[in-house]
């Protein structure tokens, strides 16, 4: 454990703090942490659990009898506290069930009769909790002081690395064949991870060939995706993709460009921050979520979807509980990238009115100030289709770096889109029209300010080439996608800007005058704008 935790911890209990609530699911971690300060600053330390009682972990570890009732226990412990020259840490390992609303309100008076006379007749103990979660109730609010135990730290998890891998270096069969480089690369694919976890990665990778080499590499990081999706909070998104997949939004991607050097040891040295994040709002369908993928792979960094959904379950407490661990879990994978997709949906009730007895208001409440005071370099990537939907604390200067703001593709940008989803079907894109296929898909072919959106133009490709194979199917056997099946299939398509035409309009105004548009400036040569450079969004050109 980090010097920093260590002495805090430490620092509390001289203080003789009464009640002390360490929320982590790494038990045996805690435990082992609390047995170094009871060593060092000469205490007793005490373990209580409700399979075993209480047991005294100093000595032989034998448990006490009929201590397995919670109020049992606490009786035992004030009478150990009362002893003249005694000096005690008192751990509760499964507290948690005995202490929230539905237990008896007895338990929380016992507790809290306690804490008072640590203070009143100056025992020299401590009571510490140790849950994953911790429902505090109001009784034992002034009572209380949580304590984060962040996840392993760098050194930490390469220390815990180390020691595995030093325990089985000399075992008969075995083959461990890790130089520096490559356990630096294993510190990082097990960041994030407990302690615990490390070690059952480390174990399954030994198991299956008797060796642990480069090739396990992978292994540990599929292993660390499962862990995390375990949660059902965070999604591990493996991407394939990059930025040349994206059509257009030139100005986003040099804007992503000049901040992807920004997380390392050379960019700290120089003084600059890493970024905090950015909000991409606007047309649906046009490429923002695709964007959020394709910013990890050109990063290398690990991209975590923050489902806002998941985050607000039945048990009162485990929302705000569920928002804390996510971003706990993001910080410790840092640097990485946070995607909250559609942020306005899992936001709606957090303007007030809502029926969730502020629960909508608390999570937004701990995102924003995270958001605002972190300083790990985790970069938030959230999207939003509908501005108004969001609270307007969230779209001040200090939350995001900037505010984009994605339109309609515009000719050139269609163009660039059809092109990609052209290639990627094998396609040869010299043998189509590209001018025309921008053409048709715009306002000429559907009037003023309507164009299909990126997400109609992939849909518009697929409908082309199912025409096609239905050619064939129907007796023309060298038919293959061309112009002709292009033109056939968009009569068919109804735009989505058509029938949202007023709704998107609305849209674009609030952008010209608080985003940033995430396309450039389409200008033809002689630099008169083009009919439909319509796009949202003050412009900016790098």
């Amino acid at each position: 454990m980090g010097l920093t935790i260590s002495k805090s911890l430490t620092d509390y209990i001289k203080a003789r703090y009464a009640v002390l609530v360490i929320e982590s699911f790494e038990e045996e971690r805690v435990l082992g942490e609390l047995q170094g300060i009871a060593k060092a600053i000469n205490h007793d330390l005490y373990i209580w659990n409700s399979t075993d009682g209480v047991t005294y972990a100093n000595g032989s570890g034998a448990s006490q009898e009929k201590t397995l009732d919670f109020t049992a226990a606490l009786k035992f412990c004030e009478n150990r506290a009362k002893e003249q020259g005694s000096r005690n840490i008192f751990v509760f390992c499964d507290a948690d069930g005995y202490l929230n609303n539905k237990a008896p309100a007895a338990n929380r008076r016992r507790l809290r009769d306690f804490a008072i006379n640590i203070r009143k007749k100056g025992y020299v103990s401590n009571c510490i909790i140790i849950a994953p979660t911790f429902e505090i109730t109001t009784d034992l609010q002034k009572e209380v002081t949580l304590i984060d135990f962040p996840l392993p730290s760098r050194e930490e998890v390469k220390s815990i690395i180390s020691a595995f891998l030093e325990q089985y270096k000399n075992v008969q069969g075995v083959t461990i064949n890790v130089d520096n480089e490559l356990l630096d690369k294993f510190v990082d694919a097990s960041i994030g991870l407990t302690k615990l976890e490390i070690d059952n990665c480390l174990a399954r990778a030994l198991v299956s060939n008797r060796r642990i080499d480069a090739s396990d590499l992978k292994g540990i990081l599929a292993e660390k995706k499962q862990i995390i999706r375990k949660t059902g909070i965070l999604e591990y998104i493996d991407s394939q993709l990059n930025l040349n997949d994206v059509g257009g939004l030139q100005t986003l991607k040099k804007w992503l460009e000049l901040r992807s050097h920004c997380f390392g040891d050379e960019a700290m040295k120089f003084g600059v921050k890493p970024p905090k994040g950015v909000l991409l709002t606007g047309i649906p369908g046009c490429g923002k979520s695709l964007t959020a993928k394709c910013v990890a792979t050109a990063w290398n960094m690990p991209l975590l979807r923050l489902d806002m959904g998941k985050i607000f379950q039945g048990v009162v407490g485990s929302s705000e509980s569920n928002i804390r661990l996510a971003l706990k879990t993001a910080e410790a994978i840092s640097p990485s990238i946070l995607w909250i997709d559609e942020i306005e949906k899992g936001l709606s009730g957090a303007s007030g009115g809502g029926g969730d007895g502020g629960t909508s208001v608390r999570v937004f409440g701990t995102l924003l100030t995270w958001m605002q005071e972190k300083t790990s370099p985790v970069f938030v990537f959230a999207t939003a289709n509908n501005i108004n939907g969001l609270p307007p604390e969230l779209l001040r200067k200090g939350r995001f770096d900037e505010i984009f703001f994605v339109d309609f593709p515009s000719s050139e940008e269609r163009k660039k889109i059809l092109e990609i989803h052209i290639s990627k079907l094998g396609r040869n894109k010299a043998d189509f029209d590209l001018n025309r296929l921008a053409e048709l898909s715009g306002e000429s072919q559907f009037g003023k300010d309507v164009v299909l959106a990126g997400a109609e133009l992939e849909a518009w490709v697929s409908d082309a080439l199912i025409q096609a194979f239905s050619r064939r199917i129907d007796g023309e056997q060298n038919a293959d996608l061309s112009m002709k099946d292009f033109e056939t299939t968009i009569k068919r398509v109804v735009p989505m800007g058509q029938m949202r035409k007023d709704e998107f309009l609305k849209i674009r105004e609030w952008a010209n005058e608080n985003a940033v548009s995430a396309s450039l400036s389409q200008n033809t040569p002689n630099g008169v704008v083009q009919s439909e450079e319509f796009i949202g969004g003050r412009k900016l050109d790098f």
